[in-house]
């Protein structure tokens, strides 16, 4: 990247990119990383009970689905997230080589009327951002990237341990915001070039 020829526009960019990457990890600390309150999967009519603070679900019983979400080396999902205060987030989160240190993430996201992509390849140790029609190499940030992501990636993993196969995910943080997962595919076939640039 021409550090010489970065425009006002692009360093709005990122600043909007910055932002909304502290969003999200600001979702994930406030659910703790898991489905600690109200939470439930919604297929066949599930339900939550969220006495004392548990989860229960009561759809998708007997439907013989066994979920290895711990277990997966690859995952892809949607998230929606709906601040009880604040404009909407949309991204696609796609996962490979999971639980290993050639992990490689892409993300997706449309937030404000602006679309990203981000790749950040633990293989390579790169970074790219993609915005405003052009790709920048922020892999000289790549540990501040990794950590950001990987933290949200692990967040969403653990969250999603107890999902049973089918339907959405969804929860509410302690301030009202809804988080909604969903569209979940565990070990789909992922090629490594949509983790290039």
């Amino acid at each position: 990247m021409d550090k010489k020829g970065i425009s006002k526009n692009i360093i709005v960019i990122i600043i909007v990119a910055i932002l909304a990457v502290s969003l999200i990890a600001v979702y994930l600390a406030m659910n703790g990383g898991s489905n600690d309150g109200v939470a439930t999967d919604t297929t066949n009519g599930g339900t939550t009970d969220t006495t004392n603070g548990g989860t229960t679900d009561t759809g998708n019983q007997d439907t013989g689905t066994t979920v290895d979400v711990g277990g997966a080396s690859s995952m892809q999902f949607k998230v929606s997230m709906d601040p009880a205060d604040g404009d909407s987030i949309d991204y696609t989160y796609s996962v490979k080589n999971a639980g290993t240190s050639s992990l490689m993430m892409r993300i997706e996201m449309q937030t404000e009327g602006e679309s990203f992509i981000y790749i950040i390849n633990g293989a390579q140790e790169k970074v790219w951002m993609y915005s405003g029609g052009e790709w920048m190499d922020f892999s000289e940030m790549y540990p501040t990237y990794w950590d950001t992501w990987n933290n949200a990636w692990q967040g969403y993993h653990d969250t999603l341990i107890d999902w049973t196969g089918a339907g959405d995910w969804t929860y509410t943080t302690p301030n009202g915001d809804s988080v909604r997962i969903y569209d979940i595919t565990i070990n789909p076939s992922l090629p490594d070039s949509m983790f290039e640039h």
